[in-house]
């Protein structure tokens, strides 16, 4: 794909700066690229009422982007609880590769930002979670570490999302049956902030995240605010286990440091 490309943008063919979409609200260094997903997340029913759940749970060590993980959204004025793949690709988009780019926004400017724009005034979602890691630079590699609530509760992260339907191939009809799918594709984004005490050790981002009680605010379009964060005195952090670094490896060693650490 070259650096300039028309695409399908609110209803019309304009001409647009790939690269700029692609990487004016994405970080060089992903913030939150993986995160953990052990406790049933319809146990936020409790707090944030839910009016369908469509999501199969499985406990997760190691969400990685590109993969189905549960979110919690509004849709038809319902709460409903079900799997969205995790980068999001604008509902104007030509290819779906854009959302390997687009698994963080900064939430400081995802409101003007094109790519991120009409779901922040629209679609704005939660994801469960219980931890995510983050990467430290040691001599010998990398260390991941795993970031939790001090409790080990369940939280949300702050998310906007969107529905993308493959457009029809440029081919022609000949190949559109074969090359085109019509069911609809729905992606979704974490939103990151200015690293708290804790974070600002390891990243200069951290993503927006919210206890319980104050997440059901963020799915109200209705207000302007953005809910209080987890405080940086309430979260605590642990060596996890290189295996994390492949996106395959999906089990509870990730959370289990090797001994020489």
């Amino acid at each position: 794909m070259g650096a300039s490309q028309t695409h399908r943008y609110l209803g019309c063919n304009c001409p647009h700066n790939v690269a700029a979409i692609f990487f004016s609200d994405a970080h060089p260094h992903p913030m939150c690229g993986r995160y953990t997903g052990t406790i049933d997340p319809a146990e936020l029913a409790a707090l944030i009422p839910l009016d369908a759940c469509t999501f199969d749970f499985q406990p997760r060590y190691n969400i990685a982007p590109t993969q189905i993980a549960p979110v919690i959204a509004r849709q038809g004025g319902r709460s409903i609880l079900k799997g969205m793949r995790w980068g999001l690709i604008p509902s104007w988009a030509d290819d779906e590769k854009i959302g390997h780019k687009l698994i963080n926004a900064r939430v400081e400017t995802a409101e003007q930002k094109p790519v991120f724009r009409a779901a922040w005034n629209s679609r704005r979602c939660l994801i469960p979670a219980d931890g995510f890691y983050e990467w430290q630079r040691r001599e010998g590699g990398k260390q991941p570490w795993h970031f939790h609530l001090k409790d080990r509760s369940q939280f949300c992260f702050a998310g906007l999302w969107e529905t993308w339907v493959r457009p029809p191939s440029a081919q022609g009809d000949f190949f559109e049956n074969e090359l085109s799918d019509p069911t609809p594709l729905e992606t979704f984004t974490i939103l990151t902030t200015a690293p708290n005490n804790v974070m600002a050790r390891f990243h200069d981002r951290m993503p927006l995240m919210f206890s319980k009680n104050a997440a059901p605010q963020w799915l109200d379009m209705e207000s302007p605010a953005i809910p209080s964060e987890i405080g940086a005195d309430e979260i605590g952090f642990a060596p996890a286990n290189p295996c994390v670094n492949s996106p395959a490896f999906d089990k509870a060693e990730c959370l289990v440091a090797p001994a020489n650490d």
